[in-house]
Formats: structure tokens, C-alpha cells, sequence
């Protein structure tokens, strides 16, 4: 298969929701993600070029959960198997609105 993909990506432990339009919530297996988007493989039936909301938790030192909220678009989606496999562009990532995610990627990308 020819690689599509704009940046690289990173397998992660960060918990991921999305959401979608009408309130529907996918669970998302073996996420990936990038500065561009995020991949992986559900269950759940997936459409390409639906909007989509994504939230991603962070666990702080103190053990508490603090999330972020971000708007992406399904771009991809196609049958692997027993799975559904999905790629998912953000809209936007800012700083003043992303400040942990963004830590995150520039981590993951000092790591590599």
C-alpha cells in the first residue's frame, strides 16, 4: 500500500473519543497520531468525509483527566479484516486552544 500520510505518526497510550455528528461515540483501537491527524482501526461503522469531534485525555501527575476538544474530518476509511481502519485530519490546532496536545506532538517528535 502506498503511504498517504503527510507526517509521521506515533503510536500512543493517550485515551481518544470521537464523536460524531449526532452524538455517536467510536472507540478508536491502536491509535496513531501526527501534527496532522489521527489513524487507527474500530468497530464501528465509518464514513469518509464526515465531521467528526475528537477528544483526547491527558492524565496529569496528580492522576486526574483533562481533556482537550478538537474538530477533525474522517478523510479515509476502508475495511481491514474484522476492522474498519480510518484516518482523521484535524481542522485546527492552536496553541492558545491545544496547549497539551501540542506538547505532546512536539514531545513525540523530540523522541523519535
Amino acid at each position: 500500500m502506498q503511504e498517504r500520510r503527510k507526517s509521521q505518526r506515533i503510536g500512543f497510550n493517550l485515551k481518544i473519543a470521537l464523536i460524531q455528528e449526532g452524538g455517536g461515540v467510536i472507540e478508536i483501537l491502536r491509535p496513531n497520531i501526527g501534527w496532522g491527524g489521527i489513524g487507527g482501526y474500530t468497530r464501528d461503522p465509518v464514513e469518509a468525509g464526515k465531521g467528526i469531534e475528537i477528544e483526547v485525555f491527558f492524565e496529569q501527575r496528580s492522576g486526574e483527566m483533562t481533556s482537550e476538544k478538537l474538530s477533525g474530518k474522517i478523510v479515509w476509511a476502508r475495511r481491514d479484516g474484522n476492522f474498519n481502519a480510518l484516518g482523521i485530519s484535524f481542522s485546527e490546532v492552536s496553541r492558545a486552544s491545544h496547549p497539551r496536545l501540542l506538547s505532546y506532538l512536539q514531545y513525540i517528535d523530540q523522541a523519535d
